[in-house]
């Protein structure tokens, strides 16, 4: 039985795990759970309790290893202290159990289930877990250190955030979320304060899996009662504010999603004087639609945040990815029981696949080479009757009797045999069974389209036969059916469907040219990891093509391919973003960083913004001639007008 405490307010029973009172909903005074899962912050009362650790017992706890530093923060039942790994020559941020609570095998099951969670999440958006340790009583774990601030706190200081800056938060947290989820972790507190981003890189970091609930674990019940809610009541799930039923993914999708709406608005959905009053609105009422108080947002970002928001988890995304997909942009709809699929007019449908099944067979037998069967391949020659024997020239292995059933083998040595020679004949090779993908990398075209053409729902045979029918390999060239084909694949996110109907978009073959459509595609292909697409993108933002115009979002994505890709333009086009304060705070400095760079690789335009620069002493750099004049003289060798129009204007 679950141990309880009085309410400090009508003296019910609480569950010494609960985050406030069941019947009167006033925050519990229990020391287990984190003030920052109910909504309060101790460090604003008058007498903040003092509870670290004793430095010294701590420091026999870690060994030698280890050097303790400050104390850096403080949770619900953990403190974090800044170490130095002495071996490795690291700083390190060490998560260490309250040692005022009382340390019963529940608080130190729920200790080490945070280490075990996280331990498996490999995600460079997820903070990852080093070590674990347990010493004189003491709990810890140790994690990388982190430089940068919460989402919480970067709200504080600007109360909103730009639209696309909450498109990027939110889609780099649903992908550390899903890969939590895929390993059977929900997170259950997802909220500002355990969003983090790099101070560094400006990745979003995804911290604290210390109420996380392992699914399906055997010991869940064992740790937290029926009842007890957890998590942090702004942004609880409607069925976490139950506490009848464990959460599943979706609870995190919608605590996401309210993060999500706090960073467009500058305020949570649901706003209350005390915790019931929020819980109750989390049940019964729907948040203010974001069109009434975000200008500028996209009616599709809109639409997904508030689906992710509706009550009922099965009407939210089926997954952290198709909230992601739909986020992008891209067409996600959900069907009954909450499943996710995508719509596309290109779509086959199911009455037409028997289609091409027979379309499949039309060829395979026209070409008489192989038939095709869901087994495998077999060879061509004239299937034999059943009492015909099987044709020992050909492929197929002889027929063999069924062997009679017997008891399983004895396990005494087998006794040697010795022959000179073994007259069973020798069965022939083995032929790989060719698959759509194998025939078409090997350029079998016709075996590929009737592969990849029996495989109507495979999305890696339809982005195969969308690219036999653009190339007119094994069948006749036709831009239309390469479009559907392409298009059912790159529904299903087939990298290179996705970038190859971008270009299709962008220049109208085989479909209706579609500017939107061709900046969501080149969207959803970076998103993807196709680096090719930065540039594109940053163009298309500069230019306004299939996007609204953003300065911001240009620079984001050129400072991508800049640094991932290394391309010269890309670095040059930062340089006058700096230069010039577009998209970006004016920094003249950083803005000949990335000339020097983009120069270095013969690029005209940033040796003529260098030249000028060291000619007029901007930049930080002290005024240069002889320097201008050499960067000047190399950026008009490359063919630069501007160049030549300031070469003869100084009369070199």
């Amino acid at each position: 039985m679950n141990p309880t405490r009085p309410c400090s307010s009508c003296d019910h029973p609480v569950p010494a795990d609960a985050a406030f009172c069941p019947a009167c909903g006033v925050p519990s005074a229990s020391p287990v759970l984190s003030d920052t899962l109910i909504g309060v912050s101790r460090a604003s009362s008058t007498t903040a309790p003092s509870y670290e650790v004793a430095p010294e017992r701590l420091r026999a706890a870690l060994g030698p290893n280890y050097e303790l530093g400050r104390l850096i923060g403080r949770g619900g039942y953990a403190e974090v202290f800044a170490v130095r790994d002495l071996r490795l020559k690291r700083e390190l941020a060490l998560k260490v159990l309250r040692p005022d609570l009382i340390l019963t095998e529940t608080l130190a099951a729920r200790f080490r289930r945070e280490a075990e969670a996280v331990a498996v999440l490999h995600h460079p958006n997820i903070v990852p877990v080093y070590d674990v340790g347990e010493a004189d009583g003491i709990l810890w774990l140790l994690m990388p250190l982190v430089h940068g601030e919460t989402v919480k706190s970067l709200l504080a200081r600007e109360r909103r955030l730009p639209v696309a800056e909450v498109r990027r938060i939110l889609l780099e947290a649903s992908e550390a979320l899903q890969t939590a989820h895929e390993a059977g972790v929900v997170h259950r507190d997802i909220k500002p304060e355990n969003l983090m981003i790099d101070g560094k890189t400006q990745r979003v970091l995804l911290m604290d899996f210390g109420i996380a609930k392992v699914m399906d674990s055997s010991i869940e019940n064992s740790l937290t009662g029926t009842g007890v809610v957890i998590g942090t009541p702004q942004y609880m799930s409607p069925e976490q504010a139950m506490g009848k039923h464990a959460p599943d993914p979706r609870s995190d999708q919608y605590s996401l999603a309210v993060v999500g709406y706090q960073m467009l608005t500058g305020r949570v959905p649901f706003e209350g004087d005390n915790v019931r009053e929020v819980m109750v609105k989390q049940l019964l009422e729907e948040p203010t639609p974001l069109s009434r108080l975000v200008a500028d947002i996209p009616s599709s970002m809109s639409a997904t945040i508030h689906q992710a928001l509706r009550k009922e988890s099965k009407l939210r995304f089926a997954s952290m990815n198709a909230f992601a997909r739909s986020l992008r942009g891209e067409m996600v709809a959900a069907s009954e029981g909450g499943a996710v699929r995508r719509k596309s007019r290109f779509n086959i449908p199911t009455r037409r696949r028997p289609w091409l099944a027979a379309a499949a067979w039309v060829v395979i037998l026209g070409g008489g080479v192989f038939a095709v069967q869901r087994a495998g391949l077999l060879p061509a020659a004239p299937a034999a009757p059943p009492e015909t024997p099987v044709d020992r020239g050909s492929t197929a292995a002889p027929a063999a009797p069924a062997p009679a059933r017997s008891a399983p083998p004895s396990r005494r040595p087998a006794t040697p045999v010795v022959a000179a020679v073994d007259s069973t004949p020798i069965p022939p090779p083995i032929v790989p069974v060719a698959t759509c993908e194998s025939a078409y990398q090997a350029g079998d075209w016709s075996v590929a389209f009737a592969l990849c053409s029996a495989d109507s729902t495979n999305p890696v045979a339809q982005r195969n036969l969308g690219l036999l029918y653009s190339e007119g390999h094994g069948v006749a060239r036709n831009d239309r059916l390469a479009a559907l084909h392409l298009t059912f694949a790159a529904d299903s996110t087939d990298v290179i469907a996705v970038m190859e109907m971008a270009r299709r978009y962008e220049a109208g073959r085989g479909t209706p040219a579609n500017e939107e459509k061709a900046a969501r595609k080149y969207l959803t292909a970076a998103y993807l990891g196709v680096k090719e697409a930065y540039v594109i993108l940053a163009r298309r933002y500069e230019e306004g093509r299939g996007f609204d115009k953003s300065a911001t979002e240009a620079v984001r994505w050129y400072t991508k391919a800049a640094e991932e890709l290394g391309d010269a333009p890309s670095m040059t086009k930062l340089g006058v973003a700096y230069l010039n304060g577009r998209g970006i705070k004016k920094d003249e400095g950083t803005a000949v960083k990335w000339f020097n760079l983009a120069a270095s690789k013969a690029e005209p335009e940033a040796e003529y913004q260098l030249a000028m620069m060291l000619l007029r002493g901007k930049g930080g750099m002290q005024q240069d001639i002889d320097a201008g004049k050499g960067w000047l003289k190399r950026a008009v060798d490359h063919g630069h007008e501007e160049a030549k129009k300031e070469w003869v204007k100084r009369g070199w």
